[in-house]
């Protein structure tokens, strides 16, 4: 692929390393869930890495088939923090821990990214797109959180010298 997408992510090795990719059968479904045409960059993201295993995303709810429904969730969380706005034309793409949501807003708004979260009122824009958006989780990221989780004895000497410091 050569869209915006793979660009982003090719400057961040290793951010794609057991990313799990969706069909185009898996993406319509997603389509028909959120009631909209998704964003092309959109669509390039869940095609590279929508089912899972993207690690700057590790602990928000993105993947297929967990995304579906969201926007649903999303709305409850809209009527009491933003009372008249709307997420029709909008696509929800990610939520953390169910009380914080982020969404592209509709395409004649010109698609910028937008979150609402249960402890803050109203909507607050957060990016020009969704490519713009990810670019700046992937800058926030460090290096090691871009990379797979370890497991066991290894994974438990990679901890911060924080958490060495304080919880051993």
């Amino acid at each position: 692929m050569a869209g915006v997408m793979s660009r982003i992510l090719d400057a961040y090795p290793g951010s794609l390393d057991g990313a799990v990719g969706l069909t185009p059968e898996e993406i319509a479904l997603i389509e028909e869930d959120q009631g909209v045409t998704l964003p092309e960059d959109y669509r390039e993201f869940l095609a590279l890495a929508g089912g899972g295993g993207f690690h700057a995303l590790r602990g928000e709810t993105y993947e297929f088939p967990e995304i579906l429904g969201i926007k649903e969730h999303a709305r409850d969380i809209l009527e009491e923090t933003a009372p008249g706005e709307s997420l029709d034309g909008c696509v929800v793409f990610m939520g953390h821990q169910g009380y914080i949501y982020a969404f592209i807003g509709p395409a004649e708004k010109g698609g910028k990214v937008y979150e609402v979260a249960e402890t803050c009122e109203g909507v607050h824009e957060c990016a020009p797109s969704f490519a713009a958006y990810l670019l700046g989780y992937l800058r926030r990221s460090s290096p090691a959180a871009l990379r797979p989780p370890r497991s066991g004895r290894a994974g438990k000497r990679r901890r911060s010298w924080w958490q060495r410091s304080f919880f051993w």
